[in-house]
């Protein structure tokens, strides 16, 4: 190499590192925190927390961002595909071949805080001098950076003391957290891999160390051919531009290669939000690295600084007017620029930082890795920065990567305020999705995944895995539904019950042969054969009979048009309750028809003036119990349950009349019968199962158009949690009257396939939990046809590409007019058979 640089580590332990040139520095990991469609309030928030950061922090800082690159087969370790059917485990190699193709990574945020220097822990002058001179040599090593002796105990443990306020200071302004032994290590042996693929780590692997005493005190000799053994790797300079770097990977030698930039120029004035200039790399889609290392100057050291430089600029113009040349724009511009930084340091006495920012790529050949490096400087020219490939500093950029180095690249320092450092909003990204789970598609040049049960799972989450998919027809949000459902059945081997109104997965079962073997379609008519199918209280089990009982009371209010707190509601519970304890007590088996007796019972004993009113409902009750679909709802405990043996359960209701957008009477009986089968797919979620479960509903608004029916919906979602089971609400409004608070607050993901208003989309901003503002109400009206608005469950919102992966599952959940195979009508034959199957 051109460059001899020591390597600059010579022993590292917990979270402290310890150099090759004194200093001691402490390494923390910065949780990676969403940034788009935040509010531009909260943007300015975070760029204040950093800000503080920056100006309060007076040591050197060290920030990387570092990509972690993602193996193909990684987020599907959670699957066993072995146990899977053909057409599952065939999803997953199909997604697996398409990922291939791709670089995926995350970034990941470190923040590295160098300690000020440590003698002694009493710190007297005494005592210093007694340390100077009992170990002279040892004093003057540890100044010269000529060699690595011993770290005496109590200097570790000063270290600590330091290390403690200043991760304080890290958890309160970055959300921090102290980085581990295999995190450096993984720090630094990951640049010999660059370009080549994933880093080898030495589990359990920590640097050895002698213990000695040395003067009557008790020490550590770092041994350092043990982290010099972190270093392996042929390297070759490329003339001064780029690094080759050769490494024997599964006996096979492999190459990779890397370049390092600098930023070499920054705008003086952007205006913020926008001016996140870390934060663009997300954009492209290849990972890059970055490094930010900072000096901190003081007030009175900073407006030296200024002053001086001011003095330079003053003697530029000088000598140019005595050479007879004009001086030029640009140092018109940099003497007044420097007179207001002077002005504003003269008032407000804030610091200066000298930065200095560092940039990397890597790549498997160097074809791709000068694609890349053209990449990023179209990126930054667009945005009025400069970036530089410096000369013959290759080696250098590379050391500076390395935590606990220092800067060796010094032709490119700026002197800068804290918030310039600031908007670089380090530690912020964009991530979508579980990470883990079933491919649904993309963020940009990133995948997305969806774990169907992770909400329930996570220690920490524990929340509800239910999903909401709200939208305009046409849009796609019908596709994700029966994509997040088939792929729990084929993936998950989930269990589940889909309403369907609109007779969609007729269609879905004759494309996906699959399906068909573990898929039941139960379609329900208006016939004696089918009386009682829907009762809320057949069949329920004693621990469900309760809510069981209050579905009943819902539906018997709601058909007797009768509001709560009424007389006539009184004595609609009391008979629903008197039948639910009798049943109870094992008296007879529980049933909507034994209620109508108990209540035609309560009728003749009550009041005279209350028996009209009684007697109507009574009448009213008695002909939906005997005609039309409300007799689906009447049974008198002798039918037989609808059979829930398959994994998949469709079902149907015969020409079910739903209420339009609008309309609030009409339709009462349509909704009647879904409220029945709300409680139906309650009592399915319910089962005492550690299989997952899921519901779909679709058209579920038109429920949600009934206080009763929103009762119901959430129930559902809120039980889901602690029952391994999800409900997944389709919908075409996301509109609070429809959708109800408890129900938006409740609810885990959220996909949002654009609105039919204006008023629409403010609603849907509000239902993703952000900001309702012109740019955003634009992006939801004007997102086209399989792209939409994730909500996911840390409540991260950004645009989802949707991706079917195989042309026949688009095929089989499209729905939009002109689309294939449309279902066909069904003969009367085929409905009495599935009528049957009940």
């Amino acid at each position: 190499m051109a460059t001899r640089i020591s390597f600059p580590v010579k022993y590292f332990e917990d979270n402290l590192i310890f150099s090759e040139d004194g200093a001691v520095w402490t390494g923390y990991r910065m949780d990676d925190r969403h940034y788009d469609y935040r509010s531009e309030t909260d943007k300015l928030a975070l760029l204040s927390k950093l800000e503080s950061f920056y100006w309060n922090t007076k040591s050197d800082t060290h920030a990387l961002m570092v990509p972690r690159f993602q193996r193909g087969d990684e987020p599907f370790k959670v699957f066993n595909i072995k146990t899977l059917p053909a057409e599952g485990a065939q999803y997953l190699e199909d997604c697996l071949n398409l990922l291939k193709k791709r670089e995926v990574s995350h970034y990941q945020y470190y923040m590295f805080v160098r300690l000020t220097e440590v003698q002694e822990v009493s710190g007297s002058p005494l005592s210093s001098l007694k340390y100077a001179v009992k170990d002279f040599k040892r004093f003057l090593t540890d100044r010269s950076g000529t060699s690595t002796p011993e770290i005496f105990e109590e200097e570790i443990e000063a270290c600590r003391l330091q290390e403690e306020l200043v991760f304080n200071r890290i958890r309160e302004c970055l959300n921090g957290k102290r980085i581990t032994t295999e995190e450096i290590q993984w720090l630094i042996r990951r640049g010999f891999y660059r370009g080549i693929g994933e880093v080898p780590l030495r589990v359990g692997w920590k640097p050895g160390v002698d213990e000695v005493v040395v003067n009557e005190k008790k020490a550590k000799r770092p041994r350092q051919p043990e982290v010099l053994s972190l270093t392996e790797g042929k390297f070759k300079d490329i003339e001064g531009r780029h690094l080759e770097v050769e490494q024997f990977v599964d006996g096979k030698p492999r190459k990779g290669f890397m370049a390092f930039m600098t930023i070499s120029y920054f705008p003086d004035y952007r205006d913020f939000p926008g001016a996140e200039w870390l934060l663009w790399l997300n954009q492209l889609p290849f990972g890059v690295e970055g490094s930010i290392r900072t000096e901190y100057l003081n007030y009175h050291e900073a407006l030296g600084k200024v002053r001086n430089k001011k003095k330079e600029l003053d003697a530029e113009e000088e000598h140019a007017y005595e050479s007879g040349v004009r001086p030029a724009r640009q140092l018109s511009e940099s003497q007044d620029d420097t007179e207001d930084l002077e002005r504003d340091l003269s008032k407000d006495k804030f610091p200066l930082l000298k930065m200095s920012v560092v940039l990397c790529v890597s790549a498997p050949n160097e074809q791709i890795l000068q694609q890349r490096i053209q990449a990023v400087q179209d990126l930054y020219v667009r945005e009025m920065f400069e970036v530089q490939i410096p000369y013959g500093d290759q080696w250098r950029g590379f050391n500076e990567f390395i935590p606990g180095g220092q800067r060796y690249i010094i032709d490119y320092i700026r002197n800068v305020e804290p918030v310039t450092v600031a908007a670089s909003m380090i530690g912020f990204s964009r991530q979508l999705g579980d990470g883990e789970g079933c491919y649904i598609g993309d963020l940009g040049h990133q995948p997305v995944f969806f774990l169907h049960d992770r909400g329930p799972r996570h220690p920490i989450l524990s929340t509800t895995a239910s999903a909401l998919f709200v939208g305009k027809t046409g849009k796609g949000k019908s596709l994700l539904a029966k994509l997040i459902v088939y792929l729990a059945l084929m993936v998950l081997r989930a269990k589940g019950v889909v309403f369907d109104p609109k007779d969609e997965w007729r269609k879905v079962l004759k494309v996906l042969p699959e399906l068909r073997p573990i898929a039941r379609i139960v379609t329900l008519r208006s016939i004696e054969e089918d009386r009682g199918k829907l009762d809320p209280l057949s069949g329920a089990s004693q621990e469900g009979l309760v809510e069981s009982g209050e579905t009943a009371k819902r539906i018997l209010q709601f058909l007797a048009r009768t509001p709560d707190g009424t007389f006539e509601s009184t004595v609609i519970g009391k008979a629903v309750d008197q039948v639910v304890l009798e049943s109870c007590e094992g008296k007879h088996p529980a049933s909507m028809m034994k209620v109508l007796d108990y209540l035609k019972q309560r009728m003749e004993k009550a009041p005279e003036r209350r028996q009209e009113r009684l007697e109507e409902i009574y009448e009213v009750l008695m002909y939906h119990a005997s005609s039309g679909q409300t007799q689906l709802l009447f049974g008198d405990g002798t039918q037989q349950p609808i059979d829930l043996s398959k994994q998949l359960t469709v079902l149907q209701v015969e020409g079910l009349q739903l209420p339009k957008d609008g309309e609030t009477d009409f339709g009462r009986i349509g909704l009647a019968v879904m409220m029945a089968i709300s409680d139906f797919s309650r009592r399915f979620s319910n089962q005492p199962s550690n299989q997952f479960k899921f519901v779909l509903f679709d058209e579920a608004w038109r429920l949600a158009k009934a206080k009763e029916g929103r009762d119901i919906l959430e129930e559902l979602i809120r039980t889901g949690r602690s029952k391994n089971s999800a409900i997944y609400i389709a919908s075409q409004s996301a509109s609070k009257d429809l959708m109800g608070e408890e129900i938006k607050n409740n609810i885990g993901y959220k996909f949002v396939f654009g609105a039919e208003n204006e008023k629409e989309a403010e609603e849907s901003c509000r239902l993703l939990g952000i900001e309702v503002n012109d740019d955003n109400i634009k992006t939801i009206n004007n997102l086209p046809p399989g792209i939409c608005l994730m909500s996911d469950l840390e409540g991260r919102v950004n645009e989802l590409q949707v991706n079917p992966v195989q042309q026949r599952l688009l095929k089989a959940f499209d729905t939009r007019p002109g689309s294939d195979d449309k279902p066909q009508p069904v003969s009367n034959g085929e409905r009495r058979k599935e009528a049957a199957m009940a």
